[in-house]
This record gives C-alpha cells, structure tokens and sequence, in this order.
C-alpha cells in the first residue's frame, strides 16, 4: 500500500516536535550546544525511540529540543519545514498545536506575541502547498490557574489565528478552573480539545468524562484507556465525541505494552469514532507514513479503514476551510 497516496488529515501534532534533524544540529551548533555530529548519534541520545519508565520521563525529552525553538527566525523555519514535511507525506490538512509557555519557558527575548507571529510566518511561507494548516492553543494543567488564565487571554486575544484550546499535561486541578476559560474561548469562536484517558489506570475513564461533562471537549487527545467502562463509551458515542488516537507515542511513553497490543481495533469495534495521529513525529522518530504502516502491518487495517478513519479526522477537524 502507498501509504503517501492517502489523502490524510492528522488531528494531533505537537508542533514542537516536529523538526528536522539536521536543523536541530544547525541551530544547537550556533547555540553552543554540545550537538552529536554523527545523525545516528543524534538519533540515540536525542530522540525517543524505546520506551521509558512513564510519561514523565518521556516529556522530560523534550527540554533539550525546547531549547531550539530560541528566536523568530529560527521558529519560523521550523514551522515551514513541519508543513512541508506534512505536505510530502500526503497530508491535506494539519493542526499543529503548541504551547506558548513551553516554547517561552527560560528565553526572556521570546513573548507569546513573538513565538505566535513567527509560527504565522512560517505557515505562511507554506501557503503554496497544497496543505490546510489550523493551530491549536496548549494550555498546560501543569500551571498555576492564574497562568493558565492569561495563556487562555493570549489565545483568546489571538482567536483569529488559533482554532482551538487544548488543555495538556498531567491534572493538577480539578478541571471545574478552567470552566470559565472554556466559556471565553467558545464566546471567541474556538473549539476545545483535552489530553485525557492517556496513562492506564483506574481513574482513566473518569479523566475523559469529566473533560467532556465539565468542560465539553469535542475531540480528546488519546482517550485509549477508557475501554473497560461502558458508561464513558456511552458518553463518548452519545456527545460524538472523537479520539485522537497515536499509536506509537502510546508505546513509548508506556501507556501501553507494545504497538501490536494498542486497543484502537477494540475501539473501532466498541464503536468509538478514532482517528490516526503521529503526536510527537519527530522526538520519535516517525511520521504519520510510519503510523499507516504499522496499522497496516500488526492490526491489519485496510485502505477503507484508513479513509474512514480519514473522513472522521476531516469531519471534525476545526479547520473551517480548505478540507
């Protein structure tokens, strides 16, 4: 199977780890960083490739490519690259998702205002390709509810360019916080999406019900674990509620035993609307392609699936034009 051929919209990308190689080695070199310059070496000691303990220590990978994303020019080049590398894979639409505070975090240089202005230019510069790009705002639950509150301002300022909140991170809070948030970004146009039902556990299902009951999440980012409480399936079929499913990421980040044991078949036969995502392609070292293929090869997914599971992605992507 060609899997570039399959017009494909991919619902669930961190932009920040989207990047190519050698610009990470370009740009740490100008850093002063002490970069691999051996790529096989640079793929072992800064890439995710096998799992870690827990999800912790896998985002803990992201500090050293956090460090990269250091001035406009340099954002605005990534960015344009991230769509160019979406575009050569098939893709037809894209919605990168970032978070301002991260890409901020330690560069007193970089304001969200900036950090946002150079990511437009980067679509920008990819306006020829045949591609619909939408952005997504991170909010991460990680940070103090008066933080989280002027991110939300900031998004909400920039509702114009943004499609879409997304609350990400582990909880911290009771998810009733950022109730009031939600209500300014839905009066602003954008829509809502939350990481939940990621890591196994008992409360798993219950993250992603209350992400959809408390602050009416329309897509939730993952969601996997929520087989084993028919209830929350309920839920999710009943609001129409989508799961922005990523394989691999899923393994790495030992939410589940291996690739081949990903309850994504199980939830397509629950009747739980799902849709193929790469998460973090880069930090991986995958792509989309990557996730087609592994679909196809352990879970036997057929082209009519992979174009059902695309017609979901489109139909419910907050892009409002170009699908």
């Amino acid at each position: 199977m060609d899997y570039k051929a399959i017009p494909k919209v991919e619902l669930h990308c961190h932009l920040e780890a989207c990047f190519r190689p050698h610009t990470v080695m370009e740009v740490g070199k100008t850093l002063g960083l002490d970069m691999p310059r051996d790529p096989q070496v640079f793929h072992r000691e800064w890439l995710l490739t096998r799992p870690l303990a827990n999800l912790a220590l896998a985002l803990a990978r992201f500090v050293d490519i956090q460090r990269i994303w250091c001035a406009e020019e340099v954002i605005e080049r990534m960015t344009f690259e991230a769509c160019e590398d979406a575009a050569g894979q098939g893709l037809r639409g894209i919605e990168f998702r970032y978070s301002p505070d991260f890409i901020a975090s330690g560069k007193p240089h970089l304001d969200k205002e900036r950090i946002h202005r150079a990511i437009l230019r980067g679509v920008q510069r990819a306006a020829d390709l045949d591609l619909a790009v939408g952005l997504i705002g991170i909010v991460q639950k990680t940070l103090p509810v008066a933080d989280a509150a002027r991110t939300v301002d900031f998004i909400v300022d920039c509702a114009e360019t943004f499609v879409s909140l997304d609350f990400a991170d582990r909880d911290t809070h009771d998810l009733k916080v950022y109730a009031p948030m939600v209500t300014k970004a839905r009066k602003a146009g954008l829509h809502l999406t939350v990481h939940a039902g990621e890591e196994p556990g008992p409360g798993a299902p219950s993250q992603v019900r209350d992400a959809i009951e408390i602050l009416g999440a329309e897509r939730i980012g993952h969601g996997i674990h929520i087989l084993g409480d028919q209830r929350v399936i309920d839920l999710v079929k009943e609001r129409n509620v989508v799961l922005e499913v990523c394989p691999t990421s899923n393994w790495l980040c030992n939410s589940v035993p291996s690739t081949r044991e990903h309850p994504i078949r199980r939830l397509m036969e629950a009747g739980v609307a799902v849709t193929i995502n790469s998460d973090d392609p880069s930090l991986f070292g995958i792509d989309l392609c990557h996730e087609y293929e592994l679909l196809q090869r352990e879970h036997g997914f057929t082209r009519e699936e992979f174009d059902r599971c695309n017609e979901i992605a489109a139909a419910h992507s907050f892009i409002k034009q170009g699908l």
